[in-house]
Order: structure tokens, then sequence, then C-alpha cells
């Protein structure tokens, strides 16, 4: 209940597309991708239980978890990570871990990557976006050229694209910018957020966002 007061949409786990399943941690939805080559995950949740009976809900083996793509280092997305110990991890190269997550971290080696990067992983392709403002480091993934992971770039209310709560961000000018960013990607099927699930109208999501080059916030439907 409390999720849904706080973070209105989230999904519950289950099928999203044939390939794309959304696992309920908590106040926060991670995504696991089947690929020929493995499983691949959008972050990790932070609830070990809800992350492990997650995916025996989907009759998925989190040791055929291959790659973790994090969007960020917040507790949120990124506690879990020591159960996915068979898989490489990837995150921003401008992102620094918390104390608490450099204790999940343990001594694991960490794949940075950068908002310029593409790569081929387990049979996608997987295009990194940096989308800097909620944290330092923070990016978005693109995947196939039609599926769009945001972490905390932005929230969804009433199907249009808001910022995440500002009083969570670490730039609010640097999000927008990030956001604009965003909705000037082209081909965009199914954009997924972490905390207020998704949308497949995504020109209407980002309708707001491409009108001005400058950082005033859209109107619409607010919090």
């Amino acid at each position: 209940m409390l999720g849904n007061l706080f973070c209105p949409g989230l999904l519950d786990t289950g099928p999203v597309t044939d390939t794309l399943m959304a696992v309920r941690g908590g106040m926060m939805n991670f995504y696991i991708l089947k690929s020929p080559g493995g499983l691949i995950c959008i972050d990790t949740g932070w609830r070990s239980a809800c992350v492990t009976k997650g995916f025996k809900d989907l009759a998925l083996n989190i040791r055929d978890v291959t790659a973790v793509f994090l969007t960020h280092f917040h507790w949120d997305h990124a506690r879990s990570l020591p159960l996915f110990a068979h898989a490489e991890i990837f995150v921003g190269d401008r992102e620094l871990p918390s104390f608490f997550i450099k204790r999940s971290i343990g001594t694991r080696h960490l794949n940075r990557v950068n908002g310029n990067q593409t790569l081929a992983m387990g049979g996608l392709t997987i295009r990194v976006i940096g989308t800097p403002g909620h944290t330092t480091g923070a990016v978005s993934y693109v995947i196939d050229d039609n599926l769009l992971f945001t972490g905390d770039t932005l929230r969804l209310k009433c199907g249009k694209v808001l910022p995440f709560l500002s009083w969570f961000n670490k730039d609010e000018k640097v999000l927008h910018h990030s956001i604009r960013k965003l909705a000037g990607i082209k081909g965009i099927e199914c954009l997924l957020t972490a905390h207020n699930g998704l949308s497949r109208d995504v020109e209407k999501a980002f309708a707001e966002w491409g009108q001005s080059a400058d950082d005033s916030r859209p109107g619409g439907c607010r919090s």
C-alpha cells in the first residue's frame, strides 16, 4: 500500500514483454532481460528477500544473470549486488559509491561506462546515456534501440514525464538537461522508470520537454 501511495505506477513482479520482466523490490522496480547469452539486469533492488522471491516467481535462476547495469549507486538500486555473484557489473564512470554500497561491492570489479558508449552484450545492443542530476554520474540505458531505462532521472505522473523528486536530486538544473536529452532520442517504444512504472506512449510522455531549450519545468499534472 505504501508503495502505491508514494510511488504510483509501480509494477508488480511479472512480464512486461516476452523477453522483459519487472521485479518489485519494496518501493522500486528493477528489470530482467532475457537474451540469447543469459539474463541481464537493470539495477538490482535492495531487499534481498524480494529479489530472491522475484526470481523464483518468474521461474528464473539468479545464477544465470551475466551482467548487471546500474543506473546509479543509491542503496535501493544497488544494495542487492552481492546476490549477483556471477554477473559483470556496469556503472557510469563518474558515479561514486557511498560507504554502504562500497560494502555491497566488496572486491568486485566494476566496468565503468561513459555516456557515449554502445556495448554488445548477450545478443543485445546497449547504449549508455549520461544522465546526471539525480546523482553526479547517473546513466540511463537504451536497449536494442527501443527500450529506455531511466532509473531515477525522471518519474511519470498522469502519463507525463516529470523530474524525480527534487529533495533526492544532486543538481536539479543538470537533471532537467538530462531529461531533455532523453526526450530527443528517437524510436523509443517503452520508457521504464524505477519508481513509477512505464509508458508505452513515449512521445506523449516527453511532449513538454522538447519545446524549449531553457530549464523551466514543464506544466501539466504536478505533485
